[in-house]
Order: C-alpha cells, then sequence, then structure tokens
C-alpha cells in the first residue's frame, strides 16, 4: 500500500478497489480494511487499561507502516516520544513533522484561507469561523471553570463586527492579520463626531483602512459588502450605547488576543512555512504542544490546526490524491469542537480516518458542553466512528453504553423448584430436602433478552504489563459479523511487546 499512496498524483481509475484492502487482522479470518478506517475509529478504556500501548499502538504502525499522511494531536509530553519511535520502526521518521514551541515551522491560517486555491477561497464567512471553532474552547473552558456565559447576543453581535473588518482589510491590503483586525476596532469611531473629524480620520486605523478599500475597484458582490461594513462601522458602532459597545469590543478582543501576543502570534500570524496540504502529500504532522505543558495555548494551537486539515481534506479530489489520511487524538476530550460530529458524517468519502482515545464516554460529553446538546453530539460523534474498541474500565457509564452497543440477544435460563409438606420441618431445618418423599420437584427453560456483554465483564479485561504483557480488548464494529466469533463483538488480545 505504501507503493499505491507513494506518488503525489497518483490516477486511480477505480479508487473505490483500494477500500477493501486489507490493514491488519484482529482474527486470522478477521480483517481490518480501508474502508474500515475511513469510517472512524473510537478507543476507550480507563488509565493505564492499555489502550495506547495496545489497539492504539497497532492501528497507528499500521496505518504508518500504510503510507497514510497524518496530523497528530498531544496532550502528554511524552507523545513526540512515542511517535517517533512508531515512524522509525516503520521507515517513516522523514515523513514526521514537528510542529513545536521553537517556532521551526508556522502557519498563518488567515492568509492561508485568504489565498488557498477553490470555489471558497477568501469567503469572509470562512475565515471568521476559524475564529469561532477555536473561540469555542476558550468559551468552554471559562464555563467549566466557573465563569459566567453571557448568552449569545455578545458572541452574535462580535461576529458581526469581526465580519466586517474581515471585508474591509481584505479590500484595502489584500490581506488579513490578526494585529491588524485589533487595530480597526481599538481605533474605530465611537460618536458621529469623530466620524466627520478630519484629525480623527487621519489617526484611525480604522477609517484609514476604510478609505483604501473604497479606492479599489470591486465586484457587485464585493461593494454590496463593502457597503455593509461601512455602514456598520460608521453608524450602527457609534449609534450603540457606550456599555453595549464595550462589551461587543472586548468580545471581539478577547478571541483575538491569544493570537496577538506570545507563542501563538509567532506560530499562526507571521509567514507560513507549513500547510495542512503536507498531510495529503503523505507528511505526518505531530503538534508538539501538549495540553498538559501548554494548557490553554496548546489547545488552541492544535485545534486550528485539526479544524484546517478537515477543511483542507475535505475539499480534496480523491480520484486525484487517493492516499489516506488520519487524524488522530489521545486524550481526544481537550480537542473536541462541536464541528467534530459534522466532519465525522462525511469524512469517509475523503480517506480521512479519525481516531479519537479517551477514558470514557463522559468525557466527551462534559468536553462538549456538559448538558443535553452536548450529550446528543456526543452520541452523533461516536455513532460515526464505526470501529470502537473497548479496553479495561471500571466506569459504569461507559460499560453500560458499550453493552447496550453491542446489543442483547435470546439466551434460555434455566429454573428448577422443589415443594414439600408443611410440617416436614425437620427435613427442611437439615438442608435434606431432597430426601422427603411428599415434596414435589419442578423445572423448565425459558427464552430472555440479555446483554451479550454484560457490564462487569469490562471491568476483568487485563490491562498489559509484566508477566504477559497482554492487553486484552473487545472490538465491535456496525454492520459487521466477525468470523472467528459469528457475532458483532470480538474479543482481541493485543500484545505490547510485539
Amino acid at each position: 500500500m505504501l507503493g499505491l499512496f507513494r506518488k503525489r498524483r497518483r490516477a486511480v481509475r477505480e479508487p473505490s478497489d483500494l477500500l477493501a484492502l486489507p490493514l491488519l487482522h484482529w482474527s486470522r479470518d478477521d480483517a481490518w480494511t480501508l474502508r474500515d478506517a475511513v469510517e472512524g475509529t473510537l478507543i476507550l478504556g480507563a488509565t493505564g487499561s492499555g489502550k495506547t500501548s495496545g489497539s492504539g499502538r497497532l492501528i497507528a504502525r499500521t496505518m504508518l507502516s500504510c503510507g497514510f499522511g497524518g496530523l497528530v494531536l498531544t496532550a502528554k509530553s511524552d507523545e513526540r516520544a512515542l511517535w517517533e519511535g512508531y515512524c522509525r520502526d516503520t521507515n517513516r521518521l522523514d515523513d514526521l513533522v514537528v510542529v513545536g514551541a521553537d517556532g521551526a515551522h508556522r502557519f498563518n491560517f488567515l492568509a492561508h484561507e485568504l489565498t488557498r486555491q477553490g470555489a471558497g477561497a477568501g469567503l469572509t464567512e470562512n475565515i471568521v469561523m476559524l475564529f469561532e471553532n477555536v473561540m469555542e474552547i476558550k468559551d468552554r473552558n471559562r464555563r467549566t471553570s466557573g465563569g459566567s456565559d453571557d448568552g449569545s447576543f455578545w458572541r452574535d453581535r462580535g461576529l458581526m463586527g469581526l465580519r466586517c473588518a474581515v471585508d474591509i482589510l481584505a479590500l484595502a491590503t489584500g490581506s488579513v492579520s490578526v494585529p491588524e483586525l485589533v487595530k480597526v476596532f481599538l481605533s474605530a469611531p465611537t460618536s458621529p463626531a469623530q466620524v466627520c473629524d478630519p484629525k480623527f480620520q487621519e489617526a484611525s486605523s480604522c477609517f484609514r483602512s476604510i478609505k483604501a478599500a473604497d479606492a479599489k475597484s470591486k465586484t457587485p458582490r464585493q461593494q454590496h459588502d463593502f457597503g455593509v461594513a461601512c455602514d456598520h462601522f460608521l453608524l450602527e458602532w457609534v449609534a450603540l450605547a457606550e456599555r453595549t459597545r464595550s462589551t461587543i469590543q472586548a468580545t471581539v478582543l478577547g478571541w483575538l488576543d491569544p493570537f496577538n501576543r506570545g507563542l501563538l502570534r509567532e506560530m499562526f500570524c507571521t509567514d507560513t512555512t507549513l500547510t495542512p496540504e503536507a498531510v495529503q502529500d503523505g507528511k505526518i504532522i505531530l503538534i508538539d504542544l501538549p495540553v498538559k505543558e501548554f494548557g490553554e495555548v496548546g489547545q488552541f494551537a492544535q485545534v486550528l490546526w485539526k479544524y484546517c486539515t478537515q477543511k483542507q481534506l475535505e475539499r480534496r479530489n480523491v480520484q486525484e490524491n487517493p492516499r489516506p489520511a488520519f487524524i488522530w487524538a489521545d486524550e481526544a476530550q481537550h480537542f473536541l469542537t462541536s464541528y467534530d460530529f459534522q466532519f465525522q458524517a462525511t469524512c469517509r468519502s475523503s480517506w480521512v480516518a479519525t481516531v479519537l482515545l479517551s477514558q470514557n464516554y463522559s468525557n466527551f460529553v462534559a468536553a462538549l458542553g456538559g448538558n443535553e446538546k452536548g450529550r446528543v453530539e456526543t452520541d452523533s460523534l461516536l455513532a460515526n466512528l464505526n470501529t470502537k474498541v473497548f479496553h479495561g474500565n471500571s466506569d459504569p457509564v461507559t460499560n453500560e453504553w458499550a453493552s447496550r452497543l453491542i446489543g442483547r440477544t435470546l439466551q434460555c435460563r434455566a429454573s428448577g423448584n422443589h415443594s414439600h409438606a408443611a410440617d416436614d420441618q425437620v427435613s427442611a431445618l437439615l438442608g435434606l430436602d431432597w430426601v422427603r418423599e411428599n415434596g414435589t420437584t419442578s423445572g423448565g427453560f425459558s427464552e430472555v433478552m440479555e446483554a451479550e456483554v454484560e457490564p462487569r465483564e469490562f471491568t476483568r479485561l487485563r490491562t498489559g504489563g509484566p508477566p504477559s504483557w497482554i492487553v486484552d480488548g473487545i472490538v465491535f464494529q456496525n454492520g459487521k459479523v466477525f468470523n472467528a466469533s459469528g457475532r458483532g463483538w470480538l474479543p482481541v488480545q493485543f500484545n505490547q511487546k510485539a
């Protein structure tokens, strides 16, 4: 398979034929194919259950051996060394690109979205969505830590202003950057008098950008959008109450601020040395900003890379470039956004293998808001991860969910009964019911619907380590009957030393 995907642009007459290629075998008679891989994989197991060193290690090394490109998100500081070992063992070390705090690789995401190829390039809404996706993490962290949620009004008004600022800067300069967006909002007029004041006009970055954009030739659509943007800053903005305007401004500047300073500014707001297109060319991009070390900064950077990679892979033509790609996230709850369940619903056609690892089901619900909406989005996301591997777990919610997922079958139960006369108390006290002559015995069988795998079974799976180094897992694939078990699930042993 590595030979099939080695070239950057290899035309394939029937890409669907490749989907049937086996990548690995769960048993001698049960293969996991490329089609299974691009339908998504979920790996759940408690801390220390062997999910990373068991099924995770097997799947990661398999995809590397088969020539996949990929994006690796990191939560722990040892994951870089782990993936360097994987790439070394599979002869892919030359394809590994590490994006870290040294700033050797940079990605100006705004300039990329404005100038990339494709029909949707340069659209204001797409540029604003980049911020919205990343800021979902910031808003969620604030609510989780006890902050208040101001509702959708400030968010919607902030996004409106951000769209208008993007339109103005794109027309005025042909580019959009975070520092320039900040200047537009800080120098926007706050009264009708300032709008008409020549001295203010000369000093205001916002007004200078509007004048520069006004002088540029425009298409009819650009002319209309420019008029809307001007009305926003020159009419609506100055008419707002001071408190309302300052709150909207603070909301937008809060979104922009992380990318206007420090590491994020260097990585995402300078020049570009690496783009998500490298994944479809066979590179393994590892974002070495583990959340445990870099906190929210690491989350922002990795969520931005993930979102841009998802969008890029969705746009590609598989007929022209059939190399599969993967998006790998251990401790996946740190990197989830509401866009993930939308992406997973359609990424199969783009040949993207999403692999998410976490401890339990509740992690996903909490990460997506912890409310009913978060639960619905979790169910939608996990339902579209067709391969599920369950390792040892003591979480009752996860074990019940896994048991219900595998399902129930009609099973036989035996029952028996023995009765005796009321006055035969001596035999009863001695436990000698079977010697009583005046008793009656009956028995029978009944059919009942019972869980194929009881929740308690997940607490008994081996977690690896010495002396056996064996990790137990239960593999489930929707719509598949495993030859080795005759059922829709299969117990599998993973050797940590193999």
